[in-house]
């Protein structure tokens, strides 16, 4: 059986309000129909050294339709000056399917 699809989208931010600020922004805008957020510990380079700090994941659900206005709105409004922007598509129930697309676009 196949199921209808929607894309999902990830990246990090430094703290809680930056990701509550980029949710917000992305639902009035349209491009997502909703966001979660939760607080991680990320460890990674850059510019030759390492680093280990507190982040917060963001995971939002969009229409398939919304790709590339999501990535584009994204990068504008990433407070990251090289942000990990991470978008896959998924199947989903359709009643879910259908609450996505009435809620974005």
């Amino acid at each position: 059986m196949s199921l209808p699809k929607i894309i999902t989208c990830y990246t990090t931010v430094a703290n809680q309000e930056s990701a509550e600020k980029l949710i917000a922004q992305l639902l009035d805008s349209r491009l997502i129909a909703c966001g979660v957020s939760w607080s991680v510990h990320s460890q990674y380079f850059w510019n030759h050294e390492s680093y280990g700090e507190g982040e917060y994941v963001i995971y939002m659900k969009s229409s398939q339709d919304l790709k590339d206005r999501l990535l584009s709105r994204l990068q504008d409004f990433h407070p990251y000056d090289l942000p990990c922007i991470l978008i896959r598509e998924v199947e989903c129930n359709p009643a879910y399917y259908d609450w996505v697309n009435q809620q974005t676009g």
